[in-house]
């Protein structure tokens, strides 16, 4: 499978500017023979959002946007970050990526451990993953980490 990186430098609270850089790095790399294309943490929104997530038109124009993007998929697919809301117990956001794919529904993956330390808070806004479980993706089975997920060696001793 081809793997593009969306190497994109998202601008916190700028969500229709992030949209349209996710955009052009999409049609760039699927262009270029990408099967799926990856973005960085957050990138609808920026990281980190903070206290953007307490506004009440932020997180819904950021779920508008991400609907936008999926209905501009083409062959490849594209795994974006975003924040999501929860909807069930605990904090009242997730930070997320979705899966991307035309004519699929959006999958979504929540990241895990979140960082509380130096200027991060993400526990402030965050519920994190009860459980994380791999995509389909053309045929090929991938596992999504999202930032901490993956360089914390605190990780596979506190499985989901």
């Amino acid at each position: 499978m081809k793997i593009g990186f969306a190497q994109i430098n998202p601008t916190v609270g700028d969500l229709r500017g992030n949209c349209d850089l996710i955009a052009g790095a999409y049609e760039r790399l699927a262009a270029a023979g990408a099967e799926l294309v990856l973005t960085p943490e957050l990138a609808i929104t920026g990281y980190p959002p903070q206290d953007l997530v307490l506004k009440s038109r932020f997180v819904p124009e950021n779920l508008a946007l991400l609907a936008k993007l999926h209905a501009c998929v083409g062959d490849a697919a594209l795994l974006v970050g975003f924040v999501d809301r929860n909807d069930g117990r605990g904090k009242p956001f997730r930070n997320a990526a979705a899966l991307l794919e035309r004519g699929k529904p959006i999958r979504k993956t929540y990241k895990s451990l979140l960082p509380t330390y130096d200027v991060f808070d993400e526990e402030r806004y965050f519920q994190p993953a009860e459980r994380v479980e791999p995509f389909l993706v053309h045929g090929k089975k991938i596992g999504v980490t999202i930032c901490e997920d993956i360089w914390t060696e605190h990780y596979l001793p506190r499985p989901l």
